[in-house]
């Protein structure tokens, strides 16, 4: 029984690396994202602790982690395993 995988392959057009991700990897960089959203929010509220909060820093899927250019080209793939 064959299970099939769906990630994303992106192919930067500065530099030419090919680099694959998948939902997880968008959805910890939402969360990192969120995160630091919220860290703002009680930092502009007042609470000076918020400072002190240890930031999550999560790889951005839509940027190249060879060159770090945003010129990339997305493709869907599914693979059977």
């Amino acid at each position: 029984m064959a299970r099939k995988i769906s990630e994303t392959k992106a192919t930067c057009k500065a530099c030419g690396h090919v680099y694959f991700f998948g939902k997880t990897e968008e959805l910890d960089h939402l969360s990192a994202k969120m995160d630091e959203c919220g860290k703002g929010m009680m930092c502009c509220g007042g609470c000076l602790p918020a400072v002190f909060l240890p930031s999550k820093k999560a790889a951005y899927p839509n940027k190249c982690p060879k060159c770090g250019s945003r010129a990339i080209l997305k493709e869907r793939v599914t693979h059977e395993v």
